[in-house]
């Protein structure tokens, strides 16, 4: 490969990674689909699956979720998120706690939480 060949790619590959820099979470994180599998009514927290895997959140006010819920929003980045309830149609505000788990870790991570 030419000198010049690679100054260029490496320019190409320096605007990419300041331009993901710039535009930050935009690019990045994604709205996801997933439905809610598990949710107590002694606890804030839930349990939903994604395509991804399941999704440890903690609800903060807006609409409460209730088992068999779709919602949609960026639950797969830790922090607070406002995500939006399709089956009930309102928005409510939660706290990811953790995301892309198995079964068995959901599970566990779920009861330190609430028991």
């Amino acid at each position: 490969m030419k000198l010049e060949s690679r100054a260029i790619l490496f320019r190409k590959m320096i605007l990419l990674i300041v331009f993901l820099f710039l535009t930050g979470d935009e690019v990045l994180s994604q709205e996801v689909k997933g439905v809610v599998v598990y949710k107590s009514k002694n606890c804030s927290y839930f349990i939903v699956e994604s395509p991804s895997g399941y999704a440890l959140l903690e609800w903060y006010g807006g609409n409460e979720p209730e088992i068999g819920d779709v919602i949609i929003g960026d639950f797969e980045s830790y922090g607070f998120k406002k995500i939006y309830n399709l089956t009930a149609g309102k928005s409510l505000i939660v706290w990811v706690e953790d995301f892309w788990l198995s079964k068995r870790r959901v599970v566990e991570k779920y009861l330190e939480k609430c028991f």
